[in-house]
């Protein structure tokens, strides 16, 4: 039995992610006791110790979750390769997030018999996992997004990194090092696949305006006359009976090329519009749908929510339109374990959006990436239990953050890699292969509407089966 003994104000903070990092990670059995000591120490059975700086917690009450509170910019790094500890990084240099100065060296102390590491492992770790920052720093994007460019990650130059999976890296090795019989409970790398449902049919459920508009624009803007002609057939079958020849109903593709990887695909549909056309408009209880959705459970594939724009602040929404799926999914015979899915347009507030789907009943989100850079937004790519640090509560609510989102990575008005060449897939594989350098998680989404053009379905395939 791990004893961590830990300082006696911030306790249901330190609670949560002491339990996260020991028992949800490492799947290490702890007991927590509370101390008059000013670090977190962590014992065993013998004399030995883990001593851990300990910053963050001790933030004055009248300064949490205020500008005061947060890391002090430029961060300053410790090179791990000066210590004799093997640990897991992607990089030797590691950013300190909360602890002491690294270049005092009295940072990092090693004997057999006690460790004192000036790194704030799990100051820093719950700053990251509950979005801690998000909370204080005002900036907002035109969707009300906190952007990349305002996290501190991107402003230090480590959201490509799973930082926390580093710390917590480096937390095992030091454990290893004074109790060498330790066994951490085994992981394996996923990759898990979702998909967006914003346009389930490019025609099906649109009329002779929005069809003119399109041909327009591939004959004036994008100089396509064959794509207009294809436009006008494809809308007329489908109206006339032949959903088979919409460009957006790929689904039996998509599962195709999920189930030739042995990866199953969860699909997350809009049920209610509370911001009108921008939440698509299409009809959860459409014969269509209720047909596609009984196919793809039929398939052993996922079925989950995506909430409607207006929802990431609003608790009675979020929960009516989860009713809405359920219900639906019960008159088609559908019945899941687990729900799960994402907010539209990567909406979110901390920790609002968080009790939102808590509130409802929902299982899991896999919304946290930032819309205008691919990276690790919670410093992690394991999924974990959250935290509403408004409530000082843990949540029963999962986070299974996501890692890449593609029109992120390809599209103009965000990192911009295009889909000519090799540097799109490239920095999704990069991605890709940090995770599995923890066996950890993959999440990626991948709209069904976006799979119509055949290069995105080839960096697609590619990238799947990596």
């Amino acid at each position: 039995m791990i004893t961590v003994k830990i300082p006696r104000y911030y306790e249901p903070e330190r609670r949560y992610i002491i339990s996260l990092m020991f028992a949800e990670f490492l799947g290490l059995e702890t007991q927590i006791e509370l101390s008059d000591r000013k670090n977190v120490i962590i014992t065993r059975d013998d004399d030995r110790e883990l001593v851990i700086a300990d910053k963050l917690f001790t933030t004055p009450t009248e300064q949490w979750l205020k500008p005061a509170s947060l890391p002090k910019q430029p961060l300053k790094t410790w090179n791990l390769s000066t210590s004799k500890l093997s640990a897991t990084t992607v990089n030797p240099q590691i950013p300190i997030i909360y602890g002491d100065d690294p270049n005092n060296p009295n940072f990092f102390r090693q004997s057999d018999e006690q460790i004192y590491l000036g790194l704030d492992i799990f100051g820093s770790a719950f700053f990251m996992l509950t979005r801690y920052e998000e909370i204080i720093k005002p900036e907002r994007d035109s969707h009300d997004r906190f952007p990349a460019s305002a996290s501190l990650a991107y402003q230090e130059g480590f959201l490509d990194r799973p930082i926390i999976n580093e710390y917590l890296e480096i937390l095992w090795a030091c454990l290893k090092h004074l109790w060498s019989g330790l066994k951490r409970k085994p992981r394996n790398f996923q990759t898990y696949i979702s998909h967006d449902v914003d346009e389930p049919f490019r025609y099906a459920f649109t009329g002779i305006l929005p069809l003119i508009k399109r041909c327009a624009g591939d004959t004036l803007k994008r100089r396509n006359t064959t794509q207009a002609v294809n436009n006008i057939s494809n809308w007329i079958q489908v109206k006339t009976g032949n959903p088979n020849t919409d460009p957006c109903n790929n689904f039996d593709l998509i599962m195709d090329i999920s189930e030739k990887h042995n990866l199953k695909s969860a699909f997350y549909f809009i049920t209610d519009h509370s911001a009108g056309k921008i939440d698509g408009v299409y009809n959860i209880t459409h014969p269509l749908i209720r047909s596609l959705l009984h196919k793809i459970h039929q398939r052993g594939h996922e079925i989950g929510l995506h909430t409607s724009y207006n929802t990431y602040t609003d608790t009675t929404q979020t929960k009516k339109e989860f009713e809405i799926l359920k219900q639906v999914c019960a008159e088609e015979g559908i019945q899941q374990n687990n729900w799960g899915g994402r907010q539209h347009f990567l909406r979110w507030q901390t920790p609002t959006t968080f009790q939102n789907w808590e509130n409802a009943g929902l299982d899991y989100d896999s919304t946290l990436c930032f819309a205008d850079m691919a990276g690790f937004r919670c410093g992690i790519c394991y999924e974990f239990p959250t935290f509403n640090v408004n409530t000082r509560q843990t949540l029963k609510l999962r986070e299974r953050p996501l890692i890449v989102m593609e029109c992120t990575v390809i599209d103009e008005r965000y990192m911009n890699l295009g889909l000519d060449g090799d540097a799109a897939l490239q920095m999704m594989t990069k991605f890709k292969q940090r995770c599995q350098l923890f066996e950890g998680d993959f999440t990626l989404l991948w709209h069904n509407s976006r799979l119509v053009d055949e290069r995105e379905v080839g960096i697609y395939r590619d990238l799947v089966s990596i």
